[in-house]
């Protein structure tokens, strides 16, 4: 599945698990009933803006329409520790902010 394809089933499984219609969820993000179906059925991928309001109907983050179904972050990994180090030597505060927030259970 490329990347297209992935948000286009995210978009229409996220729909459903929340049990929306297309027509609903077209008044959460103000966009037509086609347009959903051309999002869902892969005819349109949208902007960020339209990903961002989707992700916001649905409340989850954008990133997660954009992940396989069956993949998960671990924000504990020796990567994302990497990261935070080299981030902290140029701007200190705000990566203790961001550390925190990925530590809060």
């Amino acid at each position: 599945m490329n990347i297209y394809e992935i948000y286009s089933a995210n978009i229409k499984r996220f729909r459903t698990e929340r049990k929306l219609s297309q027509s609903e969820l077209s008044e959460k993000i103000n966009l037509s009933v086609k347009y959903v179906s051309d999002l869902e059925t892969g005819r349109s991928s949208g902007s960020l803006e339209t990903l961002v309001s989707l992700a916001d109907a649905f409340g989850i983050e954008p990133y997660e329409l954009l992940m396989p179904q069956n993949q998960s972050i671990s924000y504990d990994s020796r990567r994302t520790k990497q990261l935070l180090s080299r981030m902290r030597s140029m701007y200190s505060e705000f990566v203790d902010t961001i550390e925190d927030f990925l530590n809060e259970k």
